[in-house]
Order: C-alpha cells, then structure tokens, then sequence
C-alpha cells in the first residue's frame, strides 16, 4: 500500500491551492490543520477546505483519511466542531481517523489528534546529564532535584502555549477559551485512547500505521528553532510506543521528518517504526521548501493496489 501525505496546508491564508494527487497513491491522509476559521481566515464556504478532496465530488483520491489537527478548532466550540467535522467527512466520503481504528486491505490505521500534554521537556530531564554536584546529594537529593528541573521545563512549556493560545485557541462549551491547562487533558486522554488501540492485538498480523497530528517524539523538532519551552506545545515523549507501529505519520511541525526509531515491544521483541511528516506549511516563511507534494510512502509488508 502506497500512502500520500498531506498536513498543515492552511488553506485559510492560502485557499486557492490544490494539492497534486500523487499517481499511484492507494490513500490520501490529511493529518490535520487543513484550513481553519480564525480571524481573518479566507476561506469561503462550511468546509474547512475539505471539499476539494472529496472522491463524490470529482475529487481524484479514491480514498481519504482525515483527522483533524489544532488550528480547524480555531476561536470555535471544540466538542460542536468536532461533531461537524465528522459530519462533513460522511457527507464528503472521508474517512475519519479521530479517536478510530480501521483495517483497510489488511493494513491497521489507528489514528487521533495526540493533542500536547507539554511533558517532552520535562520527560527529557531525566535523560539529561545531572547538574554538577548532584551526586553530592545523595538518591533523595537528585530525586528532588530532577522534580524541580522537571516542573520548572513544565512551567514554561505551559506559559510559552498560552502565549500563543490566548491569540487562538478552541473554546469549551460555555465559550471559554482552552489555554494549556485545558488542552495538556486532552492530550493525556489521547495518549490513554492510544495506548489501548496499539495493545489490542492483531490476529492477522497486519501492518499498524498511526496518524496523528502532533508529533509523537522530540526527535520530531523542528531544527530550525533548537529544543525551547514552546517545543513542547508540538511534540509529546512517547518514543515508547513507536516500535509497536510499523509507520508513524504526522504533522504540526513546518517541516518536514523522515527517520526510524527501534526499541522494544511488550512482548519482547523489537520493533522498528518510521516516522514521517509531509507538511505544507505558510508560504511567506519559506516552509515549504521541503514540502514533496506527490511523495509516496510505501507501508511496510504491503504492496501497491491502485
């Protein structure tokens, strides 16, 4: 199976593109941030940008995955908007992937929008080498001394989101606008949704392919901007879970990723997981400079069927 991938298109400040279809590509997936509502967002019509992908509408895709990412929920009621976006995915022949699992010609897509919990600087501490001194301390002293380093990666990851949120942001249903807080717990109920999909067990062996729109590892960072508190607003620490999928797909970050991570599974064995992200970016950045529009990616175990 041949996948093309799609993310962070935002069509609100660029509407007239048209992704190219991708000659031999089995399935689309968009993993998010697609076109958005937000102030000044010219976009015309209810879609979100979707329509133009759909196969009932003359679209060229035969089949479509999508989830969204972070910026559809935009200055909008995020449980209502969700609800609509699923709609629209039935009405368009997408396949929604939030929150799913699906088994298509013998290939496991598991997919949700992995919304940040703001750890991966935190959890990065404990691989990082102990200040000078520490082990001075004795075990309880570095202990405490990892906690306050932790809390403190912590506390400007969840200042430097709400920076940016305070501009942004989904809302709950009484209006009020999701900051960080709000958002790290839809994170930590994504992560606990994953975890179980990824246990069930598989018992024709297909291939996993997770989708997702924010970044399952640091090793996702954008390099332009080195490892800064707002990094983790866009990555979570979940390298323990790569190995138990064979292809991981995302977006969120503006540029583009390509690498294998190995490491072992529940059962003992080793797994090796590709990570990927193809994502279009602004075009006043120059963001897409990396972006490969009818870039194949090729499942692991499978073959071609278009």
């Amino acid at each position: 199976m041949r996948l093309q991938l799609l993310s962070d298109l935002h069509l609100e400040s660029d509407p007239g593109y048209q992704p190219p279809h991708a000659p031999g590509a089995d399935v689309l997936v968009l993993a998010g941030d697609v076109g958005s509502y937000q102030t000044g967002s010219k976009l015309d019509g209810d879609d979100f940008g979707l329509a133009r992908f759909s196969p009932l509408r003359g679209g060229p895709w035969r089949r479509v995955i999508y989830l969204p990412g972070n910026h559809e929920y935009d200055e909008l009621p995020l449980i209502e908007t969700r609800a609509r976006l699923r709609r629209l995915c039935n009405e368009l022949g997408l396949i929604w992937l939030d929150r799913e699992v699906l088994v298509l010609d013998g290939v496991r897509f598991i997919g949700c929008t992995l919304w940040t919990d703001f750890e991966a600087l935190a959890a990065a501490e404990a691989a990082a080498p102990p200040p000078k001194g520490a082990h001075l301390r004795g075990a309880a002293g570095a202990a405490h001394s990892l906690a306050v380093r932790q809390a403190k990666q912590r506390d400007k990851a969840l200042r430097a989101a709400d920076f940016w949120l305070r501009r942004h942001t989904t809302r709950d249903a009484d209006g009020t606008p999701m900051l960080a807080l709000a958002l790290r717990e839809l994170g930590l109920a994504d992560q606990t949704w994953l975890r179980e999909a990824l246990a069930a067990p598989r018992p024709d062996g297909e291939p996993t392919v997770v989708v997702t729109h924010f970044a399952p590892s640091l090793r996702c960072a954008d390099p332009r901007y080195g490892l800064v508190p707002g990094t983790a607003g866009f990555c979570n620490a979940l390298d323990a879970l790569l190995p138990q999928a064979d292809l991981w797909l995302h977006g969120h970050l503006h540029c583009a990723i390509d690498f294998v991570a190995e490491g072992s599974r529940p059962d003992g064995s080793t797994g090796r997981c590709r990570v990927v992200a193809n994502p279009l970016g602004y075009p006043t950045k120059g963001e897409r400079d990396g972006h490969r529009p009818t870039w194949l990616i090729d499942v692991p175990g499978t073959a071609s069927i278009a």
